[in-house]
């Protein structure tokens, strides 16, 4: 079952990162673009954003856990949108937005890699891929690129 809301916050993301590109960062720095440029999108949409925002309470996990961005629209309507951010197939971070949608929000997990998606995906979250390009230098870590146009 087609959920619009969720389904437009998808289409509308991706569109914001395909216009998006950078060259030679390493991963933490990836994280960051991704984080900050998911941050710009939804200000631009006027939704406020906020980072490692606690989920409540699960009684199956014993620590906490943290969603990497939660949204909501500055006028108090519509769905909150909660986004994890991973360059792995992490069950964990599927967990988080699986729990957060059943709590309401419109839930995104933005994937940076370019291996393919071994998990499969419920129907409330969306998945968004950014394929990245890797070159391996002689010392120090890889660098990363991502190519407009690189997100689908």
């Amino acid at each position: 079952m087609p959920n619009t809301g969720l389904d437009t916050a998808a289409a509308s993301l991706r569109t914001w990162l395909n216009a998006q590109h950078f060259t030679d960062l390493t991963a933490p720095e990836v994280t960051r673009f991704f984080t900050d440029t998911t941050t710009e999108w939804a200000n631009s949409l006027g939704y406020d954003a906020w980072r490692e925002v606690p989920l409540p309470a699960h009684p199956d996990h014993r620590r906490n856990e943290r969603l990497d961005l939660r949204l909501r629209h500055r006028s108090g309507r519509g769905q909150p949108i909660s986004v994890e951010i991973d360059r792995g197939s992490k069950l964990r971070s599927l967990d988080k937005l699986t729990r957060a949608a059943e709590l309401g929000d419109h839930s995104l997990w933005l994937r940076w890699s370019r291996e393919p998606v071994r998990v499969p995906i419920p129907s409330t979250v969306r998945l968004i891929r950014a394929h990245i390009l890797r070159r391996r230098v002689a010392t120090g870590p890889d660098r990363l690129s991502l190519q407009i146009d690189n997100c689908g």
